[in-house]
């Protein structure tokens, strides 16, 4: 899915950015422990160095494939095969400049020493060995995440994208999906319950009304192109997606009071996201109709 894709790069890009910090930190510490000890550049200083930038390419795929899982698990998406040749790519790139680097800076040192057959000779390895691991890795991350996501009890974005009329790009976006989801699980428990299935149906729909506030324009069609009116409709449709994020995060804290006891509910909580949630729909031709959409789950809370 390119938006979640879209939102996981850019933290690829700060974990590279770690991962060389973290390396030049290394590199620094060594010089200066093995030069106070008159042995810069010795067999055991090259070795550590090289060392470090193999621990250092080590780290790409271990920290990539960790923000992959946490992003694809949270929203319940797997590995398609477009975005495994992404990740192989992005992965490979990141090692090979990596290598470029040791090669800059200390091929010359061991030609200097006569050791530059054995330096190629461990560049050529640590290349053919990482991009073998890289591939092995993804493959089997790719599995893992497979099996845990079809054994996931959880609500697919795609139902819920089809539940609430939305794409799931927009779910994304929104980061509705988790919030959704706990939505779902809290209801699902009270099956039995037919003031529970009557409130549930009614959050939907409001939900479903709320996902259209801002996307309807009181505009001259004779002006509908000019940039007076796509700024207009620029800000009507942020300000409706705020309003609908907003009733999605109140539902969502609403029911994590509901699946308690009575007596454990935090009515200031309640009354305060209630009061909230109407001041977030102020303003909209919908708001009483999302409103008497809610009646159902308002008096599961006793809210009057």
């Amino acid at each position: 899915m390119r938006n979640l894709n879209s939102q996981i790069d850019p933290m690829f890009d700060e974990a590279i950015y770690h991962i060389q910090a973290d390396n030049t930190r290394r590199i620094k510490k060594l010089t200066i422990r093995f030069t106070k000890a008159n042995q810069k550049y010795s067999p055991d200083h090259l070795e550590s160095l090289l060392g470090s930038y193999e621990k250092a390419i080590r780290e790409i795929s271990r920290r990539f494939l960790r923000i992959e899982k946490t992003a694809r698990q949270k929203y319940l998406v797997p590995l398609e095969e477009e975005r495994r040749h992404a990740l192989l790519k992005v992965m490979t790139d990141h090692l090979e400049m990596l290598v470029e680097k040791m090669i800059r800076e200390y091929r010359d040192i061991f030609k200097s020493q006569k050791k530059l057959e054995e330096f190629d000779k461990r560049i050529e390895d640590i290349l053919t060995i990482s991009k073998q691991k890289i591939d092995e890795e993804i493959i089997k991350f790719s599995e893992s995440l497979g099996e845990k996501l079809s054994s996931s009890s959880k609500v697919k974005p795609g139902e819920l994208a089809r539940v609430y009329d939305l794409d799931e790009s927009a779910l994304i976006d929104l980061k509705a999906i988790e919030p959704l989801q706990n939505i779902h699980e809290v209801f699902e428990g009270m099956q039995e319950s037919q003031a529970a299935k009557t409130a549930f149906e009614g959050v939907r729909k409001g939900i479903i009304i709320c996902s259209k506030f801002g996307t309807q324009f009181g505009i001259d069609p004779s002006q509908n192109h000019t940039e007076a009116a796509r700024r207009f409709k620029k800000r009507s449709i942020v300000a409706g997606t705020l309003v609908l994020k907003d009733l999605i995060d109140a539902v969502y804290i609403l029911t994590q009071q509901l699946k308690l006891s009575e007596e454990k509910r935090n009515k200031e909580i309640i009354t305060k996201i209630y009061n909230r949630l109407n001041e977030s729909l102020e303003g909209y031709d919908g708001k009483e109709k999302v409103i008497a959409s809610l009646q159902g789950f308002f008096k599961m809370l006793s809210i009057v």
